[in-house]
C-alpha cells in the first residue's frame, strides 16, 4: 500500500486584515506581513512586465485598504502554470521593498520581513524554512533516481541520486537550499522501472519520506 505524503506549505511575505483574508486557491497564493509596519501599498505582477499595475490595497471589490502587521491576504493569479511574480510594497512612511521572479508556486506563504526562519519545528527537528529531507526505501528494488525541484520550475533538474542507488531498507538524506521554497514536486524512479511522481508537497514539514 503507497504511503501518503504530506504536502503543507511554507513561510511568506504578505496578507490582509483578517476580517477581510481569503482563502488561497490553486490560483491564488497568499502574502503575509511580517513586519511591525503597515503596508500602504502592494503591487504582484507577472514577472517581465513592464509596469507594477493595480496597487492590490485599493480599498475596492473587497480589497483591504492596508495591510496591518501579521495580516495576510489573498492574491489571485491567471492559471496554475503562472509562478513568477514580481513584487512591490509600500510601508506607512513611504518605504518601499521589493522582489523580482518570486516563485509563488513554491511557498504557500509569501512574507514580507523577518519570517520564522531560524525556529525549529518540533515535529520535525529541522528549522522552518530548511526542504532537506531523508528518502526511506521500502521498495525490493533499489532507488535509482530522485527529483526534487521547486513547485512551478517546469523541469525536474538534475538526479539527486549517485552510484548504484538508494539500496532497499535504507535512507538518503536530500539536502536541499534553505532559499524561501518550500514546496516541491518529487519524482522517484525505482530500478524496475516504476515511478512515483508527488505534486506540491511541502519538504519545510517533514523530516522522512518514505517509498514507495
Amino acid at each position: 500500500m503507497k504511503s501518503r505524503w504530506v504536502a503543507v506549505a511554507i513561510a511568506g511575505l504578505l496578507t490582509a486584515a483578517p476580517a477581510v483574508a481569503q482563502r488561497p486557491t490553486a490560483s491564488a497564493f497568499t502574502i503575509v506581513n511580517r513586519t511591525t509596519t503597515t503596508v500602504q501599498q502592494l503591487f504582484a505582477t507577472p514577472s517581465g512586465n513592464a509596469n507594477w499595475g493595480q496597487n492590490r490595497l485599493d480599498g475596492r471589490n473587497g480589497n483591504p485598504s492596508s495591510l496591518a502587521p501579521g495580516a495576510r491576504m489573498s492574491v489571485r493569479r491567471r492559471g496554475e502554470d503562472e509562478c513568477r511574480f514580481d513584487l512591490r510594497v509600500v510601508f506607512q512612511g513611504g518605504q518601499s521593498e521589493e522582489r523580482k521572479g518570486v516563485n509563488v508556486c513554491a511557498m504557500e506563504e509569501v512574507a514580507i520581513g523577518a519570517a520564522s526562519a531560524t525556529a525549529t519545528d518540533p515535529k520535525t527537528g529541522k528549522a522552518a524554512d530548511d526542504p532537506s529531507f531523508r528518502l526511506f526505501n521500502r521498495a525490493a528494488v533499489p532507488v535509482t533516481e530522485v527529483y526534487a525541484t521547486p513547485s512551478g520550475a517546469g523541469n525536474w533538474g538534475q538526479n539527486r541520486v549517485s552510484g548504484d542507488g538508494l539500496a532497499p531498507d535504507k535512507t538518503q538524506q536530500f539536502a536541499l537550499p534553505r532559499d524561501g521554497n518550500c514546496i516541491y514536486d518529487l519524482r522517484v524512479v525505482f530500478g524496475d522501472k516504476r515511478s512515483l511522481e508527488r505534486k506540491r508537497t511541502n519538504l519545510c514539514k517533514v523530516a522522512e519520506l518514505p517509498v514507495p
